[in-house]
């Protein structure tokens, strides 16, 4: 009898920390497009004000979620860094088409572009905002039932 409520308790418990898992995975992705469209905001800054190689305006930019850019050297090494990043897969096809453009326009180009990638990062994060108020409460709330439904059903 005890080591059947202990299987039922952890069973609970593992289908109630899915859910929250599932929560926390939606509020990630919403502090990391944030983080891109900071990175994005500050590089726009950074370069109206400040001439120099683009890989080291990028790099000095570049933080947290961003912060494997740092250790590029030259435009190659872009793509690879972006496709490492816990982004998904529109998000990475995006990045990877700006750094592939980025440093080939004059001022006003680069300038234009990153204002450009900031306009779609901007409607991914909204729909990721989204996401969050009102799927977040739904998949903890999931997994909580889930579980109740586990334990009822072996009572």
């Amino acid at each position: 009898m005890i080591i059947k409520t202990v299987g039922l308790v952890c069973a609970f418990m593992f289908f109630s920390l899915i859910g929250i898992y599932q929560s926390v995975k939606l509020k990630k992705r919403k502090d990391n497009l944030n983080e891109i469209l900071l990175f994005l905001n500050r590089l726009g800054t950074t370069i109206r004000y400040r001439r120099g190689d683009i890989v080291s305006l990028i790099s000095d930019c570049a933080d947290n979620v961003l912060v494997p850019l740092k250790n590029a050297e030259e435009y190659s090494q872009y793509q690879n860094i972006v496709m490492k990043l816990p982004l998904k897969k529109e998000e990475k096809g995006l990045l990877s088409k700006f750094f592939y453009q980025i440093g080939t326009m004059d001022l006003e180009g680069e300038l234009s572009s990153i204002n450009l990638y900031i306009e779609f990062f901007n409607e991914i994060y909204e729909k990721a905002k989204y996401d969050l108020e009102n799927k977040s409460k739904l998949y903890r709330m999931l997994g909580i039932f889930a579980g109740l439904a586990f334990v009822v059903m072996f009572i």
